[in-house]
């Protein structure tokens, strides 16, 4: 049975086919306000057995006779005759900027341009070129609201939105003078995919600023350009938006753009409730008329009395009633992580020597670091028994030659029946165990829950690597039960890895605070394969910033004396 948001939207999707079909204003309006009526109305179900629905304001028997058609059967006689003389995906058309009803319709009946696939292909084709009451200018707003609105229809992963980033800051960095330039909206936030990179950027020549930006070579395309914003499109479906302002707004452009949507209109009540309008041109006064503007982002939160919020707690959860009690923990931060437990070299499937990567984890200041190659299960990447033995002498023998402090670890498999792919006492001669899932996906729920609790409770497990298995546009993860899993790591003291691997983020800063609430510590890690990708840490701690985590609760935060204890209490000791 259909709710009311469904009937409402097969309402609206009669009344816009009868605009298309050149049914009267008045007769398809009143599908419209029927649709209003719909989603204010208590649940359907309940009034259309009752016949109630036909005291509805706008609603009278034909619309009623509809409505009660598609609470039974799910469709309406009136819907399938107007599908059959326009096909349910010409209304894709309406998505595009400057297509209404009536040209929609023309375009399917005179070129049988039926969907957004069908304009496309017209288009590229130059099937459109020429058309009457259709000039060039057109066909060119219709490429790029085209090209908008496919980049929100995917979103990338948030190392490659990043890598985007620095790419054309880089480029806007060589040219007119700025003052600020950084990243905002849902990268800024962390979130671990990325609709569209936005950027705010402060500038005394904004429109300088603005003909660099829509000049870079990249772009296939500009979508919009005005004096202080414009829009870019790349090839790959992503949308870069650049905002330029002068410099004493940048507190308030900063905090607008950065979003969320969710956590922007929970800001807004609470201004409204206190006299005040909160925008990217400052906060004004209602009363007074007296407009407040930020050149720092903490300037809008303290104007509102509320505590600083971090931009990856801007979720519209809860951080607006935490920052009114100034009651928001203090993040960990990348200065307070020690070391990096999770990164491969040659001896398995990584790029680099052992003595780089060790080089590479002293250059970034760690006070230590782990050595965690694979075991056997990897096939021709994992270490027998004998060679992992030989890669902790090569590792004792280096010691002494690096001031970071390596400890040998190793990324054993997960086998399908929850034990490990070295005997206990292989794993006893390690220093530190991350126990990961690599194959056996299929299991069903129980089975995965099971096999994963009995790692954790392996005394020599450390951490459970990558927990969900998840990897960007190949495998979204295996099933488990979350609580039961978190519930067990808090239990028997085992870590659980945030792994800042760019097709990864794994767990997510959403789950990281769920298993939080169990007292789970967390590990935050690289999993590099090579020197470069040390950064992925930098992606790890976005997710535990999202979770809310303190660096008490963070393994590599804590100092080796500490990290050392930890192991011992799991292995009894």
């Amino acid at each position: 049975m259909l709710s009311n948001a469904q009937v409402a939207a097969r309402l609206l999707e009669i009344r816009r086919l009868m605009e298309m079909a050149g049914e009267s204003f008045y007769k398809y309006m009143a599908y419209e306000k029927a649709a209003a009526s719909i989603e204010n109305a208590p649940p359907l179900a309940g009034l259309v057995s009752s016949g109630e629905h036909l005291q509805l304001p706008g609603i009278g028997k034909s619309i009623g006779a509809v409505i009660e058609q598609l609470m039974k059967t799910g469709y309406a006689d009136q819907l399938r005759a107007l599908h059959g003389r326009f096909p349910p995906s010409v209304l894709e058309l309406l998505d595009v900027a400057g297509i209404g009803t009536k040209t929609a319709a023309m375009l399917y009946e005179e070129y049988g341009v039926a969907s957004l696939n069908d304009l496309e292909a017209a288009l590229r084709a130059g099937r459109l070129d020429g058309a009457p009451r259709i000039g060039s200018k057109t066909l060119d707003n219709w490429r790029r609201s085209l090209l908008a609105y496919k980049s929100h229809l995917t979103r990338v992963p948030l190392a490659r939105a990043r890598t985007i980033a620095r790419e054309i800051m880089t480029f806007l960095a060589q040219g007119p003078p700025l003052h600020r330039l950084t990243p905002a909206g849902s990268l800024r936030r962390h979130e671990v995919t990325v609709g569209d990179v936005d950027l705010v950027c402060t500038a005394d020549d904004p429109e300088a600023v603005i003909r660099r930006f829509t000049s870079w070579e990249n772009a296939e395309a500009v979508l919009a350009e005005g004096p202080t914003k414009a829009s870019v499109w790349l090839g790959g479906a992503l949308q870069i938006d650049l905002r330029v302002l002068p410099d004493e707004l940048y507190g308030n452009l900063l905090q607008h753009f950065t979003g969320s949507r969710e956590h922007n209109v929970k800001l807004r009540e609470y201004a409204v409730r206190k006299g005040l309008r909160v925008s990217e041109n400052g906060i004004l006064d209602l009363t007074t008329g007296a407009v407040t503007t930020a050149a720092e982002e903490e300037g809008v939160y303290e104007r509102l009395g509320m505590q600083y919020v971090p931009p990856e707690l801007r979720s519209g959860l809860d951080e607006i009633d935490l920052a009114l009690k100034h009651a928001l923990p203090p993040l960990v931060e990348i200065g307070d992580l020690r070391g990096d437990f999770h990164m491969h070299t040659t001896w398995s499937d990584g790029r680099n020597e052992l003595e780089a990567m060790v080089e590479a984890a002293s250059a970034r200041g760690y006070e230590y670091h782990a050595i965690s190659d694979h075991s056997p299960s990897r096939g021709r990447f994992g270490m027998s028994v004998e060679r992992i033995r030989e890669q902790r002498r090569t590792i004792e023998s280096m010691r002494d030659r690096h001031p970071v402090y390596t400890l040998h670890g190793s990324e054993v498999d997960i086998l399908p029946d929850g034990s490990l792919d070295y005997p206990d006492a292989v794993l006893a001669e390690l220093d530190l165990v991350i126990a990961s899932v690599h194959d056996a996906f299929d299991q069903t729920r129980q089975e995965m829950t099971a096999r994963i609790i009995r790692a954790c409770e392996n005394p020599f497990v450390t951490i459970i690597g990558h927990p969900t298995g998840r990897r960007f546009g190949e495998f979204e993860g295996y099933e488990f039960d979350e609580d039961a899993v978190f519930s067990a790591a808090a239990r028997t003291g085992t870590a659980l890895e945030i792994d800042g691997q760019a097709p990864r983020l794994d767990l997510s800063g959403t789950l990281a605070r769920h298993a939080a609430s169990f007292g789970v510590t967390f590990a935050l890690d690289s999993d590099a394969h090579r020197v470069e990708a040390l950064e992925g840490v930098e992606l790890a701690l976005g997710q535990a910033r999202r979770a809310g985590l303190t660096k008490e609760r963070v393994l590599n935060a804590k100092a080796l004396p500490e990290l050392l204890a930890f192991i011992r209490r799991k292995r009894g000791l």
